[in-house]
């Protein structure tokens, strides 16, 4: 969710129709890096906590974290410099308050320095910086409450960018709304920010990932789209403006090689520089950077999409900065890439493979930001690990953590 030097911008399809066995990469893999001493951080006065209320979803963003209780209220942690959180204030959480109370929330989305979340009956609501029209309001500035998005139907998914938020309806429509600098809206015509716009209403969507400055989406039949910004391969193609037209992004079909131009994909994840996805199969493809093996093809080369090392079959993956975090059907979550913050959580050091992170607690979904990550245990317990430079742990603290840690309330705010 970082700024990137503009390149190219693009609206392609990517693939289509079964699953295939995937090759394996034949460089030779890299020999990972010994592991760097870890200092242990002066320790922190901490509040009064008490445990957290069972979860039913959580998403990580850039600094901060929100998720959604089982009894429908809205929570946030972290960052709160642009009013992320939603709280009506601008001061930094290290643990969960209460946002948007009287509302019954479905769903949340943490973007860039923005939120997004869905009521019960769908209803959009966004908060957080408004630089670029991303809460679609007519405001540019900050709205550090949740403000409903005017003049868009009922959603059942959202997903917010860095500066962009794109959402879906239950009969398959996909609205974006926001910073088009760069195609992420996917008009042909760039703009600072945009009114909510429907993405190619010839097609029916699934699912959606709004990333920096580029979109991926999958239709109803398993075809995945992205479009935007192209830096570092994320769109799936070598950069360069083959599809680039006069007046913007336009819609361009590139066939993949054998097996990829025969898959169908369920969920895809947007990265600063690298995206993923998961096909029918459950077998994981990613494409885009690689300095820091955040691919998973066993070395730090870039490359078209291409799948994960390794035999796990995947339900879920989340990119991040320069890593990635994908959970498999055993309910384990695995991660790889970089890990200066403990993104890895256990691994010490930058990894170019898929491996389990620390403990043996099963998951059912899990998210990444920046340089921090989250997951949801079987239990309904909110797990976090990485960067906690503001907080976005939820630990009552700033202190980084290499193992999952529970998210705690203060002792008052419990419900």
């Amino acid at each position: 969710m970082m700024r990137w030097s503009p390149l190219a911008s693009l609206l392609l399809v990517v693939a289509c129709s079964t699953d295939a066995t995937p090759k394996k990469p034949v460089a030779a893999p890299v020999i990972e890096q010994k592991a760097p001493v870890r200092e242990a951080p002066p320790e922190e006065p901490l509040p009064a906590m008490s445990a957290s209320p069972a979860f039913s979803m959580v998403n990580a963003g850039a600094g901060h974290t929100c998720g959604v209780a089982e009894s429908a209220e809205l929570f946030c942690w972290g960052r709160n410099d642009q009013g992320q959180l939603g709280d009506s204030g601008s001061t930094e959480r290290t643990l969960p308050v209460a946002v948007g109370e009287g509302l019954k929330w479905r769903t949340v989305s943490a973007g860039g320095t923005h939120s997004c979340g869905l009521t019960t009956d769908g209803a959009a609501y966004c908060w957080g910086s408004s630089i670029a029209g991303q809460l679609g309001s007519d405001t540019l500035g900050t709205i550090p409450e949740p403000y409903r998005v005017q003049k868009v139907p009922p959603f059942v998914r959202i997903s917010a960018g860095e500066n962009h938020t794109c959402a879906i309806t239950a009969d398959g429509r996909l609205y974006c709304w926001g910073e088009n600098q760069h195609g992420e809206l996917g008009l042909s015509l760039f703009s600072k920010y945009s009114p909510a716009v429907q993405v190619a209403p010839q097609l029916e969507w699934s699912f959606v990932s709004a990333g920096s400055h580029n979109s991926c989406a999958i239709t109803l039949e398993g075809k995945l789209y992205c479009w935007g910004l192209n830096n570092g391969g994320g769109l799936g193609i070598e950069s360069g403006d083959a599809c680039q037209s006069d007046d913007g992004p336009r819609l361009c079909a590139l066939p993949l090689r054998q097996p990829m131009d025969t898959l169908h994909f369920t969920t895809v994840a947007t990265g600063l520089t690298h995206s993923c996805a998961i096909s029918t199969g459950g077998v994981l493809y990613c494409w885009g950077s690689n300095d820091h093996g955040q691919l998973g093809s066993g070395f730090r080369e870039p490359l078209g999409p291409s799948a994960v090392i390794g035999d796990a079959r995947y339900v879920a993956v989340s990119a991040g900065r320069e890593f990635t975090c994908a959970l498999t059907k055993g309910g384990v979550v695995q991660c790889w890439g970089a890990d200066d913050d403990g993104q890895l959580a256990g691994r010490a050091a930058d990894a170019t493979v898929p491996a389990p992170i620390a403990g043996n607690t099963k998951f059912v979904s899990l998210s990444s930001g920046r340089a921090h990550s989250c997951a949801l245990s079987a239990d309904h317990t909110v797990y976090c690990w990485g960067s906690n430079a503001n907080g976005q742990l939820g630990t009552g603290g700033h202190k980084r953590s290499f193992a999952p840690a529970k998210l705690m309330f203060a002792a008052r705010d419990n419900p």
